[in-house]
């Protein structure tokens, strides 16, 4: 390389035009690129998502970036600068161009693509946080060497194993093989998608069942440029590439699985095991898995194409044995497609009986932002895991196992959820209706106090507020039971369990019938917003994937100033938490996972914000011997049954005691209010 090259400082680029003089100034919040090499202030990025770049090269004759092969403006300083126009959101490649020399730029971290390391920028997204490096168990991405029989050479992956892989050493996991795109490698899912980082986020948030993820290099391709090739890749005409996948697919089914499944622990079965993969890898994905039914029971292609019900030989035998199909695009390379339109080919998969999922990434193109949403969007809905809070995907209906499925009409499904309704023998009511009139106002009862309580939240950094129920002659010289009590997604604390559900009236008129313990019942508010905004809403910030921060404000925040502020019974043994819909997916989610702080858990219609139930229930043993009370009710009417139903079969499975109640009534307060009749009765029992 010539000498007067070496002094390069910095740059960045991407697909975009240089910044025209007559442009509007760029708003002056620059930061170095997340992917900067240590200590290197450029490229930056600002909040318009511009790029601005600098190169220090003063003998240079000619600097541009590639993509959009942009010309930088040389200084009298020798500085060669240049501003872009506004970029997509995610991970761009570039590289630089000095007087004819495409080099890497050294203040950028290097990344395999276009089969060559070169550099990138990190454009940062709006949705940033679910591949963000957060405080939660992360799991490991190691690499692995494998002998190739198909090859006769070596050949390099990595694995990520979920957080608990080395503590639960008993445990098996699911796999799921993922590929990257033509002219990447191993490293792209790890380095370029995050998919280690979706994957602990999920989890931590049980949204997803932990699962093992297998990523090896896919270019052992035959690729000819500009015409059709044999052997099973995709047709190439007009220039395209076409690839002969059987090598690969030697590689992989007779070499890297058959590795995996004897160096980890694994479900070495058709049912726990999956492939998927972005553009060409979508295209491997696409070839191999339909024709290898025995081995994969999900298939997922991202930028891959698509499979239609025509292109499948024998459909009944596909129904039966693939469980899960998802295809995802970028919403600006949509239109495109020479196969046809992917989603009207998945629409009519799903017309034709087969579970399938299609996805539009807004406002991303063929890039790395539309593959990691796909990915955030697809884990959930592998291995009877659940979807996320914003997928745009419908969910997966789960059926207790080993149950006679019975059909019912769907019911009302407030907070837009839902879907099939299948009833098995277990789904049936274990208690009588209450009495009528159980939620009516009495004369000649005595009632309880229901109060706006003001607190400092730590967590969030400003005054939030609840609702406190203090019951029936509540006085400081008598210790009460704790009883918190959660709201769903479009409530508050106060619109839905005091207003709608008129929880205080339910209570009062037990305490008179000597049918529960006095006890104080906090409504908490479930939007723990920075911003102090308690609104309701899905999007609220401080839902944050329905729970969290939530959950550290009602653990460090919330019963700290319940039991310094109230006469209450300071220990686990007279907690309980409960909630419904999204609240009754927090109240399993928490309370399960801090049985060192409540004694009694239900959760009333829970909704798909409920973690798996093997993230719920790690151990059976120590939840059977540290609960009081588990409670788990739902209407028959109600499309998130299946969540329900799925922690009860698991629950059942695991012989962990625990109540499961199931009513003729949807998604509604008719069924939460009976819900708290009963559980509150189970909770505290009244003194003789």
């Amino acid at each position: 390389m010539p000498s007067r090259l070496l002094g390069i400082a910095y740059c960045v680029l991407l697909t975009c035009s240089f910044l025209n003089a007559q442009d509007a100034a760029p708003v002056d919040d620059w930061k170095p690129s997340s992917i900067n090499q240590k200590g290197k202030e450029y490229p930056q990025v600002n909040s318009e998502r511009r790029a601005r770049f600098r190169v220090v090269a003063p003998e240079a004759q000619s600097v541009s970036v590639s993509l959009g092969k942009l010309a930088l403006t040389k200084g009298e300083d020798g500085v060669w600068t240049g501003i872009t126009t506004p970029l997509d959101e995610g991970f761009h490649y570039y590289s630089l161009k000095i007087d004819g020399a495409e080099v890497p730029d050294p203040n950028s971290l290097y990344f395999f693509g276009a089969m060559r390391w070169g550099s990138g920028i990190e454009v940062p997204a709006a949705d940033q946080e679910f591949y963000s490096l957060k405080n939660v168990p992360h799991g490991q991405l190691r690499q692995v060497l494998f002998f190739s029989k198909t090859t006769d050479s070596h050949h390099k992956a990595f694995v990520y194993t979920p957080p608990d892989y080395d503590k639960n050493v008993e445990t098996r996991y699911p796999v799921l093989y993922l590929q990257h795109g033509w002219g990447e490698d191993e490293n792209g899912w790890g380095a370029q998608g995050h998919a280690n980082l979706i994957m602990d986020n999920l989890i931590a948030e049980g949204k997803a069942k932990p699962f093992i993820i297998v990523m090896t290099y896919g270019m052992t391709n035959d690729v000819r440029m500009g015409g059709p090739r044999g052997g099973g890749g995709g047709g190439g005409g007009g220039g395209r590439p076409a690839f002969n996948f059987d090598k690969f697919k030697g590689v992989l089914l007779d070499d890297l699985v058959p590795f995996v499944d004897q160096n980890f622990r694994t479900l070495a079965d058709q049912p726990n095991r999956a492939m998927a993969g972005l553009s060409m890898g979508g295209m491997q994905t696409r070839t191999i898995a339909p024709a290898n039914l025995e081995k994969f029971s999900a298939i997922g292609l991202f930028s891959g194409g698509s499979i239609s019900s025509d292109s499948i030989s024998n459909l009944d035998e596909f129904k039966e044995k693939v469980k899960l199909v998802f295809v995802g695009y970028g919403s600006k390379e949509l239109g495109g497609n020479r196969g046809g339109d992917p989603k009207a080919a998945t629409e009519g998969l799903k017309a034709a009986g087969v579970n399938a999922h299609f996805y539009v990434s807004q406002d991303t193109a063929h890039e790395w932002q539309s593959w990691r949403r796909c990915l955030y969007q697809m884990a959930p809905l592998l291995f009877q895991g659940k979807a996320p809070v914003d997928s745009t995907v419908s969910q997966t209906p789960t059926k207790p196992s080993g149950q006679a499925p019975e059909r019912r009409p769907q019911g009302p499904n407030r907070g837009g959820f839902g879907g099939p309704i299948e009833l098995g023998p277990d789904d049936k009511a274990v208690f009588e209706n209450p009495t009528v009139g159980f939620d009516k106002a009495r004369d000649g009862i005595e009632h309880g106090k229901l109060e706006k309580v003001e607190y400092d939240s730590k967590t969030v950094g400003v005054k939030r507020w609840m609702q406190v129920y203090t019951p029936p002659g509540y006085s400081s010289e008598k210790k009460y039971p704790q009883f918190y009590l959660l709201h769903g997604i479009g409530g508050n604390e106060k619109e839905e369990w005091t207003r709608q559900g008129v929880a205080n009236v339910i209570l009062d008129n037990l305490i008179a019938d000597k049918k529960i313990e006095p006890m104080v019942v906090v409504f908490p508010n479930g939007n723990a917003a920075a911003s102090g905004d308690q609104n309701n809403g899905r999007g609220a910030p401080g839902f944050g994937g329905w729970g969290e921060p939530f959950k550290k404000d009602l653990l460090e925040d919330i019963i700290p100033f319940i039991e310094s502020h109230y006469s209450v019974l300071p220990d686990r043994e007279h907690r309980a938490l409960a909630g419904l819909s999204m609240g009754g997916g927090q109240s399993l989610t928490f309370g399960l996972s801090s049985l060192d702080v409540f004694a009694s858990v239900g959760g009333f219609s829970s909704a798909p914000n409920t973690a798996a139930p093997t993230v719920l229930v790690p151990d059976p043993a120590k939840t059977t011997e540290k609960l009081k009370v588990l409670y788990l009710s739902c209407g028959n009417k109600d499309g998130l049954i299946r969540i329900s139903q799925g922690v009860h079969a698991y629950l059942k499975e695991k012989q962990v005691p625990h109540t499961w109640h199931v009513d003729d009534h949807g998604h509604d307060f008719e069924h939460w209010k009976k819900s708290l009749y009963h559980f509150s009765q189970l909770i505290f029992k009244p003194s003789k």
